[in-house]
Order: C-alpha cells, then structure tokens, then sequence
C-alpha cells in the first residue's frame, strides 16, 4: 500500500524540486547540530608476531556480561598461541574487579594469555585502538565484552585462515537476547585478490591478517566507528574468505547505542564518517571505482535511516553534502543496481524530496 501510493507521487512530480541549500549552509546547519570530530582511520601500528591470534576485547561498564564473554574464550580448546588483550576503556562499575579476578585465575591453558590494560575513557574506537597500536598476532579478532565465542570458533577459524592465506576471514553468526536466538549463515567462498568479496560492516565475527591492520585504526571522536571496515578495509586489494560455520554470538541489546541513536544529535556523525573515509581512501591505496560508487550509494540510506528523526533541514545538509561527494570522487560513475537508480539520480540532480521518496520505494 505504502509503496503503492509513493510511485503514485513520484509519477506526478514530473519536474523535481532541486535543493537551494548551498554546500556552506549544509556544512555550517551539521556543524551547529554535531560539530565533525577530528578524527582519522591512518595510523601506524607496531607489529610483532609472537602468538598465532590476537583476540581484542574493548570493555566499559560490562561487569554484566564480561565474565559470559571471557569464559568463552577461555573454554576454547586450541592448539594456536593466542593473546587476549582487554582494555578496561575507564569502567565505574565493577568491570576492572571482575578482570582482575579471572587473570589472576590463569584461565585457558599455556597456550592462551590474558592481558588487561587499564585506562582513562577514550571511547569503543580508543580502546580498540590501544591495543591496535601494539598487535602481537599473525593474526587479529575483535570480541564485543557483551559477546559470546562458541565452542572451537578459534581452532575453526585459524585452520581455514592459515590453509587459504586468507587477508580477512569472515564467519558466520548467530544473534540471541533473553528469548530468541536467530541464525545468520554465510556461504563457504574464496574471494582472490581483485574480486572483492563481501564484507559485512561489523567488525566482530571475522580475522584480520594483521599487515591488513597495519595502517588503519578506528576513528576516535565518531559513533559508527564500524564504517571503515567495508569502506576502506574490505576495499583494499585483498583476498576474503567467507566459512558456514557459526564462530560468533551476537547479544541484542535493546538499550544500546544502536537503538538510542536516532535521537540524538550525534546521529549526523554517520555522515562525517562517511567523509572520512572516502578523504582518507587514497592512504589505504584504495581507488575511487564502482565498489566505492555502490557502497557509497548504499550508505547513503544508511544515513538516511540513522538521522531520520533529525530535523528536515538536518537531513537536508546530509544529502546535499552527500551529492556533492558524488560530485567530488565519482562524476563519471553509474550504478549497475536497478534498485538504487532512482536514488541514484536523485543525488547526481541534488532533488531531496525526490530522494526521501524514493527510499520508501525500495
């Protein structure tokens, strides 16, 4: 019925409203709402390949769940030499108690070690970021403290990375709350270098070869932190490796970041990180083609989706900033997706109304 009455109005707008806003209005109307953080994804992080995987746990105010998610680790039956780096990210619950107790427990045999750092509170890209400065593995996980591993996810995982030399290697998952468990499988494929394997947005649920990380950090200051992970290190010219089997438990949090976003102001940061990362593609030698174009494209309702309940002017400046970044890096590019072409020509015309109909069409 929706989607019915939404070509009804788009078959009658014969001649689009194009967006008078200019480029300064819309820099200076998100500039008011959520000023841009001064943050970057480029670094450059020491590397030391003393243990086979490095499992990178960034943990604030989780004394909840953190136990649940370290035992698993440490109930993992591996032959790999692992390191497990949790970074109490300036906890005021009983998160650090809790860290202090299991270390000192000695858990998971001799070829696992705990390590925790202590710090002041940087933020879920900061704390990640302490320990990426320093990566002591062959390889790199990241495990969410309210997460859970499943049983062997590391003997599973580190067998398939080391015989098909994957760059990154992607599991499959499952996501659960109190009542339901939902599963989420993927198919077993080999992505070479140049054919660019999908790669979902979160960072959890995969390997990374660490001369993958060797550059990159979460940008510090941004919510959606996440976004890099497709736009800039699935981009770069290496090979992906996709596996059925389940190596992750997902926890749905109904009061977490994600479902709070949309009302707060920070919610524009989805843009700004989007920026970021195509100013800083260059630095990862990752070109401006038609992978770019699409997930740009896509992430444009991304956006959309993350700012909705921001003021039209708000959502206004997105698009408009949006279009002019199409402008900028991908002038002579055009989607091979049917379904994004109304969208599509929506932001190469900067015809906002037309664009917040069309995305109800989809």
């Amino acid at each position: 019925m929706i989607k019915t009455s939404v070509k009804k109005i788009l078959s009658k707008a014969k001649v689009p409203i194009k967006s008078k806003m200019s480029i300064e209005e819309a820099y200076s109307l998100l500039n008011a709402c959520s000023p841009r953080p001064n943050g970057t994804c480029y670094t450059m992080n020491k590397i030391e390949n003393a243990y086979d995987l490095q499992i990178i746990i960034a943990a604030y105010n989780t004394e909840q769940y953190i136990k649940d998610c370290l035992n698993s680790v440490c109930g993992q039956h591996s032959k790999y030499k692992t390191l497990v780096t949790v970074i109490n990210d300036g906890s005021t619950d009983g998160t650090e108690h809790i860290l202090a107790g299991i270390t000192s427990e000695n858990r998971g045999g001799s070829e696992l070690c705990i390590r925790v750092i202590n710090q002041d509170n940087r933020g879920l890209s900061g704390a990640r970021n302490a320990a990426l400065s320093n990566i002591e593995a062959k390889y790199v996980m990241f495990l969410d403290s309210d997460d859970i591993l499943p049983e062997n996810t590391i003997s599973v995982m580190l067998d398939k990375a080391f015989i098909t030399d994957a760059d990154i290697l992607q599991g499959s998952w499952y996501s659960f709350d109190d009542e339901n468990v939902s599963k989420n499988i993927l198919e077993e494929k080999v992505f070479e270098v140049g054919t660019k394997g999908y790669v979902s947005g979160y960072p959890w649920g995969k390997l990374y070869k660490s001369s993958v990380l060797k550059n990159f950090q979460f940008p510090e200051g941004y919510w959606f932190e996440d976004t890099p992970i497709t736009f800039i290190l699935a981009a770069m010219p290496i090979n992906v490796v996709t596996i059925k089997d389940i190596v992750y438990g997902y926890r749905l949090n109904p009061n977490g970041i994600t479902a709070k976003s949309i009302f707060h102001k920070k919610s524009v940061d989805t843009f700004w990180v989007t920026e970021l990362c195509l100013n800083e593609l260059p630095r990862f030698k990752v070109s401006y083609d038609q992978q770019s174009y699409e997930y740009l494209l896509r992430q444009s309702l991304m956006n959309e989706a993350r700012i909705k309940n921001q003021g039209k002017k708000i959502r206004e400046a997105v698009f408009v900033l949006t279009s002019e970044l199409m402008k900028i890096y991908f002038s002579g590019f055009s989607s091979k997706d049917s379904k994004m072409k109304k969208i599509e020509i929506a932001l190469r015309n900067r015809q906002f109304i037309q664009f917040e109909l069309s995305k109800l069409y989809l």
